[in-house]
């Protein structure tokens, strides 16, 4: 607001934080502010901390003492560089319970937060990326998905633009290599990162500073100290020769330790020495097993000795587990795994967590330690009949794909069916009531769903590979997981061509030009919308013969290639009407009013909406009126009539907002600072341009430049 007559001298200075705040001199008439935004708590990230945990003393005191630099650089202003400590060593032998109980100690001196990612870097599955990793961490920072950079080191600058200034604790757990979590690292000295590694990465201690501690297995008395208190201090002391030989065939690894302590547990009449018996047994029977670089050597006789004891369904379940592909899994998932009710699967994986064989984490999900999962596969290969587990990863494939076409119907009501898919469970409903149940499912098994996606890849289950992915393309367009979207479509892409399915693949050849000219790609995008018309007009695919040939409109619209983009739309318009496809019909007038826009002939553009806004409510497709809208606003501020024009625009932003897509209220911002510089209103101009360039940073770079290149005048105090 500008200061009212005869009170310029008003001091209305603010400073502190708060959540909006209305600045003004005078206010007169009826003025009503709604706050409805309420902040966001810090990212409270860290997993469980152990129990029973046995203090590494002096890797404690290490750390401490890196904390306590981190306080005196940031005091003092001494030292301007992040701090960070790695903690390597080899598996099992508790990195991650270190990093993770020593930042539980400390996290009270981090009140901005903590951040917490398993990198994967020795899973079964790939290494996550730093891309990846970047994704989830702006996620948790607050960062809408459709504000997050598509480029690695754009997400890299706005990482560390966030955390900046802030105190943070960083753990970045489970990492290969140095590259893979230099991107993940702060610039900032008031942030402290804490990185796991079986890798000691040196060159993070070369280029960047780290401070190494490098964690070896227990010593004797640390052992011993381990198995006193997750069994009973009386247990120990009665049988001392026994315990020190316990923890010798254990490797003094605690991972090994814990489970051997489980066992000792949940059989309170057995001696110590008879455990020992049974484990020398074991070890005897597996030494002719063991080979050179065996990751698994040092824990196999324990790990062995425990599935031996399981109760059949139990240790049924828990090779099983090594089909699975993800990092973790829920227990509705293992029940479909396993095929047996979720309660019973509940009870078994409830089993396994006591006996360390697997270990709960964030509410109904468990996640097996890389060593036990590369365990259980071995048993799933040489304990399961063959039929069986191909049976259960058939029903590991159905769960996913009956959940991910679920969430794709509701996300697309309109979309093209899968064939052969449902999206229905046994008993005949859809595994989720509504829209948030299946984007909160999706966001939670998102890489699972890649992990699975590639295993059927890599497994040769194509038609799995190309359904799944398709399924998943609703959820990866609307939360901007770009990368997901095109690195699984390329999968698929493959399998189709593998079963030469010329259908099929004209339909993913179209998905990946929409991901294209999603990412502003364009030449990319022309090339996939022509190899996708080409395939579907060979095997009489009107549908994508037709949304491919739209497709090709909007590549040519984006190059200012008018006349071949009304081309293409009148081409898509009739074969739409010649399938009976509504919605490629008012897509194809949608896109043929754009071409008459740009043609400057703005009557034939106005009727081609006037069609298309016809057929969308009619369809009830409220997302599609949106666009219309927003083309109309568009046209009619080029007329100009921007009076009518900002009507069109805010029914636009409405419908968008209902719709729960910002990224298009933000496209609509745009042309709504268009239309009031139309109008001769530059100040609402440079506010509408202001708030769409919040929104739309982090977007392809074109629209982000458009939209400064149109604030540049008004800043300048040119006419614009």
């Amino acid at each position: 607001m500008n200061p009212a007559p005869g009170n310029a001298d008003a001091d209305n200075d603010f400073a502190g934080g708060a959540g909006a705040v209305v600045q003004a001199a005078q206010i007169s008439g009826g003025v009503h502010v709604r706050v409805t935004d309420v902040p966001l708590p810090p990212p409270r990230q860290l997993p469980p901390a152990t129990k029973g945990f046995i203090d590494r003393e002096l890797h404690i005191r290490q750390l401490d003492s890196l904390l306590d630099e981190t306080d005196l650089r940031t005091s003092d202003g001494r030292l301007p560089v992040v701090t960070i400590s790695t903690v390597s060593g080899s598996a099992g032998v508790g990195k991650t319970a270190l990093a993770v109980h020593w930042a539980h100690r400390v996290r009270a001196r981090f009140p901005d937060g903590d951040l917490y990612i398993n990198l994967r870097g020795y899973d079964a599955v790939p290494p996550l990326t730093p891309q990846e990793a970047l994704d989830g961490f702006l996620r948790a920072l607050n960062v809408p998905p459709e504000k997050i950079p598509t480029d690695l080191p754009g997400r890299t600058a706005l990482y560390r633009s966030l955390t900046d200034g802030r105190r943070m604790l960083v753990l970045l757990d489970n990492a290969s290599t140095a590259e893979q979590v230099r991107p993940l690292l702060p610039a900032s000295p008031t942030c402290m990162v804490i990185i796991t590694s079986r890798d000691r990465l040196s060159g993070l201690a070369v280029r960047d500073g780290a401070i190494r501690a490098v964690l070896d297995v227990l010593t004797d008395d640390d052992s011993i100290r381990l198995l006193r208190e997750t069994t009973s201090p009386e247990r120990i002391d009665a049988e001392p020769a026994a315990a020190v030989r316990l923890a010798a065939l254990c490797s003094r690894l605690p991972l090994a330790l814990r489970i051997v302590a489980d066992r000792a547990v949940s059989d309170p009449d057995m001696s110590l020495a008879d455990l020992v018996t049974e484990l020398e047994e074991e070890n005897g029977r597996l030494d002719a097993l063991s080979v050179p670089g065996d990751e698994l050597s040092a824990v196999r006789t324990v790990v062995s000795w425990t599935y031996r004891s399981l109760d059949p369904p139990v240790a049924r379940t828990f090779r099983l587990l090594g089909l699975h592909p993800g990092a973790d899994v829920s227990f509705s998932a293992v029940a479909a795994l396993t095929g047996r009710p979720v309660s019973e699967a509940r009870r078994h994986l409830d089993s396994l967590v006591g006996l360390h064989l697997l270990t709960r984490i964030v509410g109904h999900r468990y996640r097996l330690h890389d060593l036990l999962r590369l365990y259980a596969a071995e048993r799933a290969q040489a304990d399961e009949p063959p039929a069986e587990a191909k049976a259960g990863l058939a029903r590991m494939f159905d769960w996913h794909l009956v959940r991910a076409y679920d969430s794709y119907r509701k996300i697309l009501p309109q979309g093209r069916p899968i064939p052969g898919l449902t999206g229905v469970t046994a008993d005949g409903r859809p595994p989720f009531a509504t829209l948030d149940e299946a984007l909160r499912w999706s966001e939670q098994e998102r890489l699972n769903v890649l992990d699975v996606i590639r295993l059927a890849h890599d497994t040769g289950h194509c038609d799995v590979t190309w359904k799944l992915a398709a399924a998943s393309m609703a959820f990866f367009e609307r939360r901007s997981y770009w990368r997901a979207w095109i690195d699984s479509h390329l999968l698929a892409l493959d399998c189709t061509r593998h079963l030469a399915d010329r259908s099929a693949e004209g339909f993913m050849l179209l998905l990946l030009g929409d991901a294209w000219w999603d990412r502003s790609e364009i030449d990319e995008a022309l090339r996939y919308y022509s190899e996708a018309r080409d395939a579907a007009q060979q095997v009489g695919d009107s549908w994508t013969a037709g949304y491919a040939l739209r497709g090709c409109c909007l590549a040519y619209e984006d190059s200012g290639r008018f006349d071949e983009a009304i081309a293409c739309a009148e081409g898509a318009l009739e074969i739409f009407r010649d399938a009976g496809e509504d919605r490629g019909i008012g897509l194809s007038l949608m896109s043929l009013g754009n071409g008459h826009r740009n043609m400057l002939r703005y009557a034939e553009a106005i009727a081609s909406y006037e069609q298309a806004m016809e057929i969308f409510r009619t369809l009830g497709n409220r997302w599609s009126e949106a666009l219309v809208e927003l083309q109309l606003g568009r046209t009619l501020t080029d007329v100009p009539e921007p009076v009518a024009a900002l009507d069109h625009l805010a029914r636009a932003r409405e419908l968008f907002a209902a719709a729960g897509d910002p990224r298009h209220e933000g496209i609509t911002l745009v042309y709504v600072g268009d239309a009031h510089a139309a109008d001769g209103d530059r100040t609402a101009a440079r506010q509408a341009w202001s708030a769409a360039l919040t929104t739309l940073i982090g977007l392809d770079a074109p629209l982000v430049a458009e939209v400064r290149r149109r604030l540049e005048p008004i800043e300048e105090g040119h006419e614009y």
